[in-house]
């Protein structure tokens, strides 16, 4: 896979995992029944997903991520987005358009497969010492639920008028609570 498409899946996955984390606790738990095509195009995606950023999904989340979204999105509406081009891989010319519905189904397939916080509270307890990762991943789900994240992830993705303020709104619950779960 090429810097391209690293970076078109960087968008997607960087924000979510540098906003929120994630986790391997794989929450969907329904099965799933892909066509051929889709099939093919779940598994690059998962491929791309695992590879793109550094500590990006677990295999299992990003199989999890990537069939829930080519299932809920469709191969039409990721073709037109340009994350997958017409032989089934991950495009590699450039960064994905999507617009708000995909990009909410894109965070639907995310949050459905990753605990955010709880991945986030064991990653920032593991570089800074100072916080009880149980007490910032309470705070989290409290003052930043999936609601929230899946917001502020559709937001970012669709450059929406109303991203920085979204942002914002992310990073004051974050800091709150790293402040709350201080030892």
């Amino acid at each position: 896979m090429n810097k391209a498409s690293s970076a078109a899946l960087g968008v997607l996955l960087l924000i979510a995992l540098t906003a929120c984390g994630s986790g391997d606790s794989g929450k969907k738990d329904d099965k799933v029944t892909l066509s051929t095509d889709e099939k093919t195009a779940a598994a690059n995606l998962q491929k791309a997903f695992t590879e793109s950023t550094t500590g990006g999904l677990s295999t299992t989340e990003a199989k999890c991520v990537a069939v829930h979204f080519v299932d809920s999105a469709g191969l039409a509406k990721l073709k037109a987005a340009k994350l997958i081009d017409d032989k089934l891989e991950v495009n590699t010319t450039g960064a994905p358009a999507f617009d708000a519905a995909t990009s909410g189904k894109f965070a639907d397939a995310l949050l459905g497969c990753v605990d955010y916080q709880k991945r986030l509270a064991e990653q920032t307890a593991k570089t800074d010492t100072t916080i009880d990762a149980a007490k910032f991943q309470a705070c989290l789900e409290d003052k930043l639920p999936d609601s929230l994240v899946k917001k502020m992830l559709v937001a970012a993705q669709t450059q929406s008028s109303d991203a920085a303020t979204v942002g914002e709104q992310g990073t004051k619950a974050m800091t709150d609570c790293k402040t709350a779960a201080k030892k």
